[in-house]
């Protein structure tokens, strides 16, 4: 199908960090924005800032995500505004051959976007990154001048904000640049139908291509099954050793913290073959094992394993508000969902509150990211509600003061049926009901809109305005 190649390089940003992409033609600017926001460290719908706008002027277009802006271009004689999700990319692209791209006018980031060349060849349905170097800037850091003094102090371990810097980065998703992480997370910016009749590939896996990597090759496939290895080290067969990795990853996102005593009995009830503290020891001193988790953002400390969720906590504060509290625990095939970190129980609630915001004639790949936003928020330990509803109405667009009404009740009915960390996996209405706790589920009164709204906070309407600006007037 008809394809893109674009070079995308920060404008500004040393040491220079660019990045090789192709796309299928019918992109939406919305779509484009995804496409970079994947390949940069740059995360607009996974932060707490409303205000992680784009924009991109071309054409006498001014084509943008920020209500408030194009709500003030409305009578400009020289500039149109436009949503993103309503123009395409192709004539512009191919008559420009380059476009600027604004993202985060707080920051200031410029991505020049060059057209490199057009294709027939390409046949997914979802963009692939081609190349690529340098590590994109985290959210928030402070624009181009302020990445270049964040290199600095994580460059030097004895600056005195060296600690300060870690533990700030450790909160934000700036990850290292890599191409294959990057690709997994793009084949779900898919607007386009993969013509497989056209690609080498075998059971959709594929073996050769001029823009995607093999995932395996003829000769790699097995004729038939073969037999589990037992390890020399462990005595554990390869397929025990992948569950128990899921075991710690579903534990600690849904507990944030436990002890492998717990993991070795919570695994042993639920499967056949038992293992012991001393295999599950010998598993741990693997350099391959631990750089797992490690990737996964779990700390193994003595015998406690520490979640993501965790980053930043005193550990014993955690202990001191969970001990006296039960752990849920669900079924094998529930539990272990949660070993993805991006893995929400998809209670009614959360469905009713999808069709709210599908009333509301939004994109579904809009919903979704508004959705796992929200439910990120919620699921974080001790979440601000009015924080996390404020960033939902942000991200939904100005809305009427009688559709925040039906809203909130329906999104305080959805934090009521999240699994908490500091209820160590129960939700606040599991919590309430079994009376082991003072938490009490969230109503109406207490988690409205117009209460407890800080005048420099986001305003909850969606405006885009801080709330001393908007309705706090």
């Amino acid at each position: 199908m008809k394809s893109y190649i674009l070079k995308l390089t920060m404008v500004d940003v040393v040491p220079s960090v660019w990045r090789s992409v192709i796309m299928p033609a019918g992109a939406t600017f919305n779509r484009l924005h995804e496409m970079i926001q994947h390949v940069t460290n740059f995360e607009s719908y996974m932060t707490d800032n409303p205000y992680h706008f784009f924009e991109v002027e071309v054409d006498g277009l001014c084509i943008t995500d920020n209500p408030v802006q194009r709500e003030e271009l409305k009578n400009s004689k020289t500039v149109t505004p436009k949503l993103p999700s309503r123009v395409k990319i192709d004539k512009h692209l191919e008559s420009n051959k380059e476009l600027l791209y604004h993202y985060d006018f707080g920051d200031g980031w410029r991505i020049l976007i060059e057209l490199e060349d057009i294709v027939e060849d390409y046949h997914f349905g979802f963009p692939t990154l081609l190349d690529g170097d340098g590590n994109a800037p985290p959210e928030d850091v402070g624009g181009p001048p302020g990445f270049e003094s964040f290199l600095a102090i994580m460059d030097n371990p004895k600056h005195p904000e060296f600690d300060h810097m870690t533990q700030w980065v450790a909160q934000t998703r700036y990850k290292d640049y890599d191409k294959n992480t990057i690709n997994n997370i793009l084949k779900h910016v898919k607007y386009k139908k993969t013509e497989w009749d056209k690609i080498n590939h075998v059971n959709y896996m594929i073996v050769s291509d001029p823009y995607r990597d093999s995932d395996v090759s003829v000769e790699q496939i097995p004729a038939k099954p073969k037999k589990p290895k037992k390890t020399v080290e462990t005595g554990l067969s390869d397929q025990q050793q992948q569950d128990i990795e899921l075991y710690i990853r579903s534990m600690t996102r849904l507990y944030g913290m436990i002890q492998s005593e717990q993991v070795i009995w919570l695994y042993n009830q639920q499967n056949n073959e038992p293992i012991t503290m001393e295999q599950l020891q010998q598993l741990l001193s693997s350099t391959e094992f631990s750089s797992k988790l490690k990737k996964e953002e779990i700390l193994f400390k003595d015998t406690v394993f520490l979640g993501p969720k965790l980053v930043g906590i005193v550990p014993e504060e955690f202990v001191r508000e969970t001990i006296n509290k039960p752990y849920y625990q669900p079924a094998r095939e529930q539990l272990l969902r949660y070993a993805d970190l991006g893995y929400f129980d998809g209670t009614p609630e959360l469905r009713q509150l999808e069709k709210l915001f599908q009333k509301e004639n939004l994109p579904q790949i809009q919903i979704d990211r508004m959705l796992h936003t929200f439910m990120s928020g919620l699921s974080m330990w001790h979440a601000n509600f009015m924080e996390v509803i404020g960033r939902l109405m942000a991200q939904a667009g100005p809305l009427s003061e009688e559709r925040v009404k039906r809203i909130v009740p329906v999104a305080i009915n959805v934090a009521n049926a999240v699994r908490l960390i500091e209820n160590r996996g129960h939700t606040p209405q599991e919590m309430f009901e079994l009376e082991r706790t003072d938490l009490k589920p969230l109503t109406e009164r207490s988690a409205s809109p117009g209460v407890k709204v800080g005048r420099n906070d986001p305003c909850p309407c969606g405006s885009g305005k801080k709330y001393k600006k908007c309705c706090g007037r």
